[in-house]
């Protein structure tokens, strides 16, 4: 493992291209600021087409790390079997076949970029396998003294090899708004005026939202006489968190980690606090295992690893852990507007140039529409805040 030395505007870079914590923008400029690649590797026990991501350092004052592109990336093990990537993005990096990493074999990640600067990992390997024997959502307390749901994860290694881990989790959640309609009005020409009352002709009554864990999660069980990781914390939300407005569904991965790789990841954890980030008795140094062939001087951010993982996934409703709770609000203001269908220029309007969306309708004595009733499309088309793809996991 080599030891790497950073500026602190370079640990905002890895907190938001490696770890994906969030980080708050300080406005301020840069001073001495140093250029560096920037390396969020990790290699899996998965069948998958693995991913690398490279990107360049940034300065404060801009907008986020512009990608590496043109780089030659590979992954070669012991037996000089070597595995190349492809860019499919801009500073994305997916290997060209399926493979997973195997235990008893040593894996290097090989580097050329596009200026021919030439970067090795040191070697790694595959830790311990350990299964989530239990994952659960708990009433209960949190450390700040709120009530709320927890998401809490049991494991135990028998073998006592694996004793560091680390968690990340996806959260999915439907989005269902308040003032669904079955009908819509088409717009059939603005000139002459001329609309229609039509069925709606996609899924706009129940979408889902799928966010990503952004803070680093890491469990170890190093000091323990087994390793047993025990009531470990994900996730925990307060019952009107917006989220469980619906229904909820949270999947677990688990990595296994070497203890290098644990000490890296833990060293980011400790400087995403803002406090310890600014303070003047941080040393500035970050552990990494990325070496320059042609520079041993030169700085490169990033760990290259090797890990195990497993997952699992839990359904979660509010009213089972907190029955006499009211249902969390809508995120949004959700007002009514009443538009005369015979006005059809005042309907078009309401459409086109208001982006409103057809809640009710009306009587009419005559022909053609009577009073129309319209809200904000936030309140009744929930692909503004979601996807209405349902996914294949899902269970009503």
């Amino acid at each position: 493992m080599f030891v790497k030395k950073t500026y602190r505007l370079v640990v905002l870079l890895i907190l938001a291209s490696v770890s994906n914590s969030c980080v708050e923008e300080f406005e301020f400029g840069t001073q001495n600021f140093e250029d560096i690649l920037v390396v969020q590797a990790r290699l899996t026990d998965e069948l998958k087409n693995q991913e690398i991501i490279l990107s360049r350092s940034f300065r404060l004052e801009n907008e986020g790390p512009a990608p590496e592109v043109g780089a030659t990336v590979s992954i070669v093990d012991d037996q000089e079997v070597i595995y190349p990537f492809s860019e499919v993005s801009p500073g994305q990096y997916v290997s060209d076949n399926m493979f997973a990493a195997e235990v008893n074999l040593n894996y290097q990640l090989m580097i050329t970029t596009q200026t021919g600067q030439s970067y090795v990992s040191s070697s790694v390997s595959l830790p311990q396998k350990t299964q989530i024997d239990n994952l659960y959502a708990e009433r209960l307390i949190n450390d700040d003294g709120v009530e709320g749901i927890g998401i809490l994860v049991d494991s135990f290694d028998a073998t006592g090899n694996a004793n560091f881990y680390r968690y990340e989790y996806e959260e999915t959640y439907q989005i269902i708004p308040p003032f669904w309609f079955d009908l819509d009005i088409q717009v059939i020409s603005e000139e002459p005026p001329e609309i229609a009352l039509i069925t709606r002709m996609r899924e706009e009554r129940i979408c889902y939202k799928t966010n990503l864990s952004k803070n680093i999660l890491l469990a170890t069980t190093n000091n323990l006489e087994e390793s047993n990781v025990e009531r470990f914390m994900v996730n925990f939300f307060t019952p009107d968190d917006q989220v469980l407005r619906d229904r909820y569904s949270i999947l677990v991965k688990q990595y296994v980690q070497s203890l290098e790789a644990h000490e890296f990841y833990e060293t980011l954890k400790d400087f995403s606090d803002s406090e310890s980030l600014f303070s003047q008795i941080q040393p500035g140094f970050i552990n990494g295992n990325i070496l320059s062939v042609d520079n041993q001087d030169e700085n490169i951010l990033g760990y290259f690893e090797a890990t195990s993982v497993t997952s699992k996934r839990i359904f979660v409703n509010r009213r089972d852990l907190f029955p006499s709770s009211n249902r969390p609000a809508y995120p949004a203001n959700c007002p009514f507007f009443e538009v005369n269908g015979a006005d059809v220029r005042a309907v078009i309007s309401a459409v086109n140039d208001r982006g409103l969306k057809l809640i009710g309708v009306g009587t009419s004595a005559g022909e053609g529409l009577g009073g129309l009733t319209f809200t904000f499309r936030i309140c009744s088309d929930c692909n503004v805040l979601g996807s209405n793809i349902r996914p294949d996991f899902w269970v009503d």
